[in-house]
């Protein structure tokens, strides 16, 4: 599900995130991608429509002080919204 979380960007990429109440530097981007959404609307006429639910996703390593982690960190472009999901590859 998809919530308002705090995210701190720079350059339009995550750098710092809070995850269940606490703050991680993320530390490396081991990928990111975009995910077209309903493609299937436009397909047809090419007009963009800014609901159909396409996405940015970032999988990074972070960490607090002491633990590195891995995420995925997915933002929903039409509404803002962010999906932090901890990802079961350790560091």
């Amino acid at each position: 599900m998809f919530e308002k979380s705090e995210i701190y960007l720079a350059g339009g990429e995550p750098i710092e995130f809070v995850h269940n109440g606490q703050r991680f530097r993320i530390h490396t981007v081991l990928s990111s991608w975009r995910e077209s959404g309903g493609w299937w609307n436009r397909a047809s006429d090419g007009l963009f429509r800014p609901d159909d639910g396409s996405r940015i996703l970032w999988r990074v390593e972070a960490a607090p002080i002491g633990a590195m982690k891995t995420f995925e960190l997915e933002r929903e472009e039409g509404v803002g919204l962010w999906r932090i999901r901890p990802t079961s590859r350790p560091a």
